[in-house]
């Protein structure tokens, strides 16, 4: 029989070890954000093999590919389905990002939080009824500091199954589109909840998922760029216009190229 000691001994084994594992997330975080702060986003992805440089190419053949594979589908989507699928990304990352941020707070904290969650999901669940995209929404649940800090990387695997599910109903261009606005969701979770002091983009995704999805680099660069050189207000200025930006040209496509004003996605009274 193990005793009370040993027991004892086990539970700051594993107590420690836990913390030690948080400890180096946030310390390999914090040497990320050093990192594009120092040298800027272009110059890191390209270090690491991601950036402009080395897949230009590479990402233009699968964009043809991907524009082929939708194209037969076109005719048959619903009414305004890229700002929808965009949208119901947007919603669904921000909600996890913002709820997944203060899983460790105190009660009341975690109480606020999830309800400012509830309130993009619902955004998001309308949005996937729009698209006739069956099942439940709902935000990537977060359960430690390590979940947490690989939310973009959950993202990219489709952790909740919605990316398969869009691309199904509709077209790969949707997958892309849905995958993007996660990313840029969590991204606006992150800038709006330090009020423009955390500004560190998944730079390589939202370029990967807008060329895929056929945006144009004017519309997704300023949500990839770093913040050297702006304020925080200047920072949260900047990707809220991009957002807007991204979202009028989504819904002008939507309707054929026409001149129309969408309903913002983002204002300074938004849920946060």
């Amino acid at each position: 029989m193990t005793s009370m000691s040993e027991r004892w001994r086990e539970s700051w084994r594993v107590l420690a070890y836990s913390v030690a594992l948080a400890l180096a997330f946030v310390g390999l975080q914090r040497l990320e954000l050093a990192l594009f702060s120092a040298f800027g986003t272009p110059a890191v992805l390209d270090l690491i093999g991601a950036g402009p440089a080395r897949d230009e190419a590479s990402l233009a053949v699968e964009a043809k590919q991907v524009a082929a594979r939708s194209s037969a589908a076109a005719a048959s989507l619903p009414a305004g389905h890229r700002l929808a699928a965009f949208r119901l990304g947007y919603e669904v990352g921000y909600a996890s990002e913002r709820v997944g941020s203060f899983a460790m707070s105190a009660p009341p904290v975690r109480a606020q939080a999830a309800a400012i969650g509830a309130a993009h999901i619902a955004v998001a669940q309308a949005q996937a009824g729009a698209l006739g995209v069956g099942g439940e929404v709902a935000a990537l649940p977060t359960g430690n500091v390590k979940e947490f800090l690989a939310l973009a990387e959950r993202i990219e695997q489709n952790e909740n199954g919605l990316a398969t599910r869009l691309e199904q109903r509709l077209t790969p261009i949707h997958r892309h589109l849905y995958l993007l606005g996660a990313h840029v969701g969590a991204g606006a979770a992150k800038i709006e909840g330090s009020g423009g002091k955390f500004a560190l983009a998944p730079a390589t995704p939202i370029r990967r998922h807008a060329t895929l999805a056929g945006i144009a680099p004017a519309l997704w660069q300023p949500l990839a760029a770093d913040a050297r050189g702006e304020t925080p207000a200047q920072v949260l200025a900047r990707y809220r216009a991009a957002v807007n930006a991204l979202g009028d040209d989504l819904a002008n496509r939507d309707a054929g190229d026409s001149r129309t004003t969408s309903v913002p996605l983002v204002t300074s009274t938004s849920p946060r």
